[in-house]
């Protein structure tokens, strides 16, 4: 009896081990072509001509602002 439960214990671990196995196919059926509109970079916009350079200057600048330890060293300085 306890051979049998063992048995059919044995079984049934194996049914979901090897469930878990197969591999469903999970590529497109049909290849599809994006339809939105053309993403532009950031530094393409009229603010900064396409100059990266300048886009980055601009963008280290405004992350200094929001740096709370350079924030609270500009406050104490400033008293």
């Amino acid at each position: 009896m306890i051979i049998r439960k063992l048995g059919l214990i044995g079984v049934g671990c194996a049914v979901f081990a090897f469930a878990g196995c197969g591999e469903i196919d999970q590529k497109a059926k049909v290849e599809k072509v994006y339809a939105g509109k053309k993403d532009t970079r950031a530094f393409e916009d009229a603010r900064f001509g396409g100059d990266r350079r300048k886009w980055e200057t601009t963008l280290a600048e405004r992350s200094k602002a929001q740096n709370e330890y350079l924030r609270t060293e500009l406050r104490t300085e400033a008293k």
